[in-house]
């Protein structure tokens, strides 16, 4: 009754791990290293004071949070920074342009591929198992 409930919750908390909780070992592990791979990679090339801001951005950020434990970390990340302390005395230095919009891009994308991620381990929870099908199908009276 809440497998697909608890399915979705976990695709959306751990991208992956859905489909790990439905059985579906390598398709959670591909989804999962992928998704985190993508998300983490545009962290690394934009920064998480530019590349996570609900602010700045918050259209992005709403794509950003379909990979929801990422997305947390990367906001508190984003939180905890503190710009006071950078290098130059109080101001923070701007990454440029173009690799703020890849990095924003990048994690953007991750969370709409975790959205369609979680829509999977959604529509695969609710299918019935192979041996409940072949029980079905088979007519009574023949083992």
């Amino acid at each position: 009754m809440f497998r697909a409930p608890m399915a979705g919750f976990l695709a959306w908390l751990v991208p992956g791990l859905g489909h790990i909780y439905v059985g579906q070992r390598a398709r959670g592990w591909v989804c999962l290293v992928t998704i985190t791979a993508t998300f983490w990679t545009g962290v690394a090339i934009g920064g998480v004071q530019t590349t996570v801001d609900p602010h700045e951005r918050t259209l992005w950020f709403l794509a950003q949070l379909c990979t929801g434990g990422n997305a947390g970390a990367a906001y508190a990340l984003h939180c905890a920074a503190d710009p006071a302390r950078s290098a130059d005395g109080g101001s923070t230095i701007a990454a440029h342009w173009l690799s703020t919009d890849v990095a924003i891009h990048y994690t953007g994308v991750a969370g709409l591929l975790n959205l369609l991620v979680i829509l999977d381990a959604l529509a695969r929870a609710d299918r019935p198992t192979t041996i409940s099908r072949i029980r079905r199908r088979r007519p009574r009276g023949v083992t």
